[in-house]
This record gives structure tokens, sequence and C-alpha cells, in this order.
């Protein structure tokens, strides 16, 4: 299921690095052959506008549009070993969950950078590590005050009143049960922060809060943002409830893939998340 790509995400990254010298491409040798295991280490090869360098991409990479066309090498839960070995990388981008990947790859000889992605600070962290890898700091610093900017360019137009919102990462099909709501310190609950919303699961104590109805009854939501896989098929299962965002049809499906996973491309985030979140229209899909 694809939700184990977009929502396997768990406490703040580190990134380092294992098997070459000084990293990939760093010494100014032959060009990197890159691989990544997540689309998120994919966007972040592109933002340093090393995209031509890769070779291979986890199951789930779609962005930027050329990454269509290479050869695939398992699913975020589980990467190919032989598949991404058959390339020869001469760098495999991990993310924290692929450690005895990792571990299998340095006994191959084959060099990884880990870049854990779970928030904002993630994504300007592995730019950092990967640019300086690639021997592109420069791009790194372009990216990240790029994320900087647009990150203050939101908060700016956040609205006076913060509506309270229920992000919802997966449900059941065909009704709201078993409900997976993000909790505090994931993207999504960052990106809700910038523009101007209130999660009403704030004070959850884990980052993905499974959930029933009982819980969206007593938070009140104004606004539902439905990201599953279900609420892509239909929103009318929530009229069962008898809250605010029901009532306002403020229950919203956000299909956009940028929301999946944390992503350099935060300016197309912030946009998407604040027109979400605006309670002087109905936005209610599909």
């Amino acid at each position: 299921m694809r939700l184990h790509v977009v929502f396997a995400f768990a406490a703040l990254a580190s990134c380092k690095s294992s098997g070459s010298d000084g990293g990939a491409g760093a010494n100014g040798s032959a060009a990197p052959r890159i691989i990544t295991l997540s689309p998120s280490a994919t966007e972040v090869v592109d933002a340093l506008g090393a995209a031509g360098e890769l070779v291979g991409v986890d199951d789930y990479s779609d962005s930027p549009a050329s990454v269509k066309a290479l050869p695939r090498v398992g699913s975020f839960m589980q990467p190919n070993l032989e598949a991404i070995v058959r390339l020869k990388p001469t760098v495999v981008v991990v993310d924290d969950i692929h450690s005895q990947t990792a571990g299998a790859l340095h006994d191959a000889k084959v060099a990884t950078r880990e870049c854990a992605m779970h928030a904002i600070p993630d994504v300007k962290a592995c730019l950092r590590a990967l640019g300086g890898d690639l021997g592109r700091t420069r791009q790194a610093d372009a990216a990240i005050a790029a994320i900087d900017k647009a990150i203050e360019d939101a908060a700016a137009k956040r609205p006076a009143r913060h509506p309270k919102v229920l992000l919802v990462i997966d449900r059941e099909a065909g009704g709201v049960g078993g409900i997976i709501a993000a909790g505090p310190g994931t993207f999504n609950d960052e990106l809700l922060a910038v523009v101007g919303g209130d999660n009403v699961l704030a004070g959850a104590s884990t980052k993905y809060p499974k959930i029933g109805g009982e819980e969206v009854l007593r938070a009140q939501p104004d606004i539902i943002l439905d990201l599953s896989y279900a609420g892509h098929d239909s929103l009318a299962e929530w009229d069962a409830l008898k809250v605010p965002a029901v009532a306002t049809k403020h229950v919203i499906s956000l299909k956009d893939p940028v929301l999946a996973h944390p992503t350099p491309r935060m300016a197309e985030a912030l946009q998407i998340m604040a027109g979400a979140v605006r309670l002087d229209s109905v936005n209610r899909t599909p």
C-alpha cells in the first residue's frame, strides 16, 4: 500500500554517509550514479540539480517527470538489493529505516548516504549533506533559502482566525473507521501550523495516532483534510459525524502528491495547504 511509503515517518532526521571517501562526486571523478529509496530523497536530488545523475529510484518516486522512465529498485519498505547492485550505483540515498539494506550495501562496497525524512528540518539537513557529497553546496544553499522564503511568505498570510483542523492520513474504505491522523511533528502538521491552522491532535502522544469517530466528535474540527486513498474516492462517509466541518461542507479531499511526503517543493505544498484551510470558501471534493 502506498501509505507505507508516504507516512512511515517518525522523529527528526540526521544525515550520515558511509562507504566512500568524502562522498560521491566529491573528488571530481566520474559523474555519480545515484539511487534513491524514497520519493523525498529523489526530490532532494532534483532540487540539487542532479536528477540527471539518477540511475534508479524507488517504486513510488514520480517527481521530477524524468524519473518515471528510470529503473525501479523496490518499495520504500522493501528495497530490492539485487536490483540496486545491478545498476552499479556510486551512492544510494537511504532513509533511517533502511539499516539492513545499508549494511548489505556496505558489504557490497556500495556507498550510502542516510537521510531520514520526516519533517521540514530533515529536508534541509539532507540538502546540506547530499549537496556536500555531490559538490553542489551552492545549489543546496539556494534550495534551503527557497524553503525558508516559502515558509516566511506563507506565515505572513495566516488568517486572523485559526480553524481547528483534522488531518486524516488513512481510513477504512467506505467508512470512517480505522482513522490514522497526522499528529504533532509530522510534515503535514508543520505545513498546517505555517498557514495558520490548529491541529486538533496537537496534544497527541504519537505522530500518527489511530482514532475513532468518538474522538472526531470530541475534537469538533472546523475542517477535515482527508489525504487518504479512501477520501480520494468519496467523502460522503463523513456525513454521519455531527461536527462543524461536515455541517459547513469543509471536508476536503487532498490528492496532491506534494503533500504525501516531505519535499523541497515547499512553496507548492504550502500554497495547497493554505487554500485548503480557508473557511471563507467551500471546497469539498469529490
